[in-house]
């Protein structure tokens, strides 16, 4: 209830019908002094939640009270706001319930997660068209997806840094304008070295939106729903994989890989052009900041859009100035689920990828239309993701059951792959193999961010970027032997035994987040010096200029 030396004349917009708890009313206090203590006069303005009994002369709905000192105003005025409950920020998120506020961030995360996976997708179909193009040598291609996948490293690691200290929305509207930019731009390229450069930046971006998107929406949700939300923003990168599946499938053979690069720009240009106009800040990261008023904005509109109420309560959230260094993932309390995380994550990534950079080839070997092919398999991850999006929560699997789930059903498909005798059954088997192995991406996006506390949580999901990035560096060279093996079921096996052991290190996780509060500034290593914790009362201050 401090407000010493302040000039202050306008109040916050109220948000309708908020004052009720404590069977209270809203009225607003312009005064001039309040204090014996205050040496001359302090002009502000107080939004108090009162009683009818402590109100003067029966002038509840009196809005414009001026001049009212402490001997005029009931001195248990103070006593019942502070006797209003206080809540942590997660309880207050859950009060206010998913709606609309959150369908328009899904669509934004989930958007620009589409226009990531339909960027990354985009080098498995260049392969064949780029080697035909430059007339490259079987070992020159991987240099695209090794060049990108060091771009991705600088990127997730930069992006995701830069939003622990700086907030979450400029680091996604900058990492989504490059990917935008440089996507259209390599349509153009005129050699291959070029290529990879104009790529590279691309990846950039990449690296960059992967470290901040999930974070974005993350810290808006209730915890009960955070699981299945989460998988919706991978369901949407499943879409984006699918339409450059679908693209290459249309493009490449009639109109050439440059129309078809091209076209895979476009998501990322329209997310872009919407994230300029549809800017909201994670609330979790302005009140961890210790920016309480910008954080009451958003919550409001929050409520305002969701059509609830935003009761009297205290917000009660941890400050920190120590925010976004990485070697904090090594810290006490922290040091044995990122290296789960990292093992888990690396071996997500060489699965994937390995699987994936050559499969179109592999089936071109097994004498199947790969495009098509490879069009129907990212179909195939779209019941898996539904699947992953129900068993996630806590009243099913939860995120670590669920985790190993996949990560086996992935190993036993690849292996019947592998040795299947007809064909025609190895082209419907992979399309189970993707099925289980696209969800981990989900339950890994939406579990990773979940185990680390606020300060350094996008710096985490830069690190889980950079870990991902790591085995595109080699994977390309190890499919290339592999493909070029006589031995026909090596190619799968070697990665089936990739996610078996993936299902082995998952055992390394030992507590489950699902349906639980996320974690404060603090989580197991916060030192005491470095953080703080602030209050704010909904109903007790509002300045139009601090």
């Amino acid at each position: 209830m401090e407000n010493k030396n302040r000039d202050i004349t306008e109040p916050d917009e109220m948000i309708p019908n908020s004052a009720n708890l404590c069977d209270t009313v809203r009225v607003r206090v312009e005064r001039s002094y309040i204090s014996k203590d205050e040496i001359g006069n302090v002009n502000d303005t107080l939004l108090f939640d009162v009683s009818p009994e402590m109100c003067p002369n029966d002038n509840v709905n009196n809005a414009n009270w001026t001049n009212i000192s402490r001997e005029e105003i009931s001195s248990d005025l103070l006593e019942a706001d502070r006797k209003c409950s206080s809540k942590d920020l997660n309880e207050v998120l859950t009060e206010l319930k998913l709606g609309k506020f959150h369908v328009i961030m899904l669509l934004l995360t989930g958007g620009g997660y589409f226009a990531a996976c339909s960027e990354i997708l985009v080098f498995v179909f260049l392969s064949k068209p780029a080697k035909k193009e430059w007339n490259l040598q079987e070992y020159e291609y991987p240099w695209l997806p090794f060049f990108s996948g060091i771009a991705g490293i600088l990127g997730g690691y930069v992006f995701g840094t830069l939003s622990d200290r700086y907030g979450r929305q400029i680091p996604f509207i900058v990492s989504i304008g490059i990917c935008c930019v440089f996507g259209l731009g390599s349509a153009f390229a005129p050699s291959f070295a070029l290529l990879i450069a104009i790529r590279s930046m691309v990846s950039l971006g990449v690296g960059g939106l992967e470290a901040v998107d999930f974070v974005l929406l993350l810290e808006f949700l209730p915890p009960l729903h955070r699981g299945s939300m989460m998988v919706a923003v991978t369901f949407f990168g499943a879409l984006g994989a699918i339409l450059t599946g679908g693209l290459a499938w249309l493009i490449i053979p009639t109109w050439g890989w440059r129309w078809f690069v091209g076209a895979s720009a476009i998501p990322s240009i329209i997310i872009f052009i919407l994230r300029l106009f549809i800017r909201y800040e994670s609330p979790r990261y302005l009140f961890s900041s210790g920016k309480k008023q910008e954080g009451m904005k958003v919550l409001k509109i929050i409520a305002i859009k969701n059509k609830t109420n935003l009761t009297n309560v205290e917000i009660k959230c941890e400050t920190s100035q120590n925010k976004g260094h990485i070697c904090d993932l090594m810290s006490t309390g922290l040091r044995g689920r990122t290296i789960t995380m990292t093992l888990v994550w690396c071996l997500q990534s060489m699965g994937y990828w390995g699987t994936t950079i050559y499969l179109p080839e592999y089936l071109d070997s097994l004498g199947v239309d790969s495009y098509f092919n490879m069009f129907t398999i990212l179909i195939g991850e779209l019941p898996g993701l539904v699947l992953a999006m129900i068993l996630i929560e806590k009243h099913m699997l939860g995120r670590i059951k669920c985790l190993r789930f996949f990560s086996l059903g992935t190993s036993i498909a690849l292996l019947l792959f592998a040795f299947l005798p007809l064909d025609f059954l190895k082209a419907v088997v992979v399309v189970v193999c993707y099925f289980f192995m696209v969800p981990i991406y989900s339950i890994l996006n939406a579990f990773t961010p979940e185990i680390y506390p606020t300060r350094i949580r996008s710096t985490a999901m830069g690190w889980a970027n950079i870990v991902i990035e790591i085995p595109g560096l080699i994977t390309p060279f190890v499919g290339a032997v592999l493909l070029s093996s006589k031995i026909k079921w090596l190619y799968p096996v070697v990665w089936s035994v990739n996610f078996f052991l993936q299902f082995l290190c998952s055992f390394g996780f030992r507590v489950d987040t699902a349906g639980e509060n996320l974690i404060g500034q603090s989580g197991a290593s916060q030192p005491e010096n470095h953080s703080k914790k602030i209050e704010t009362n909904i109903g007790e201050l509002h300045p139009a200029n601090m």
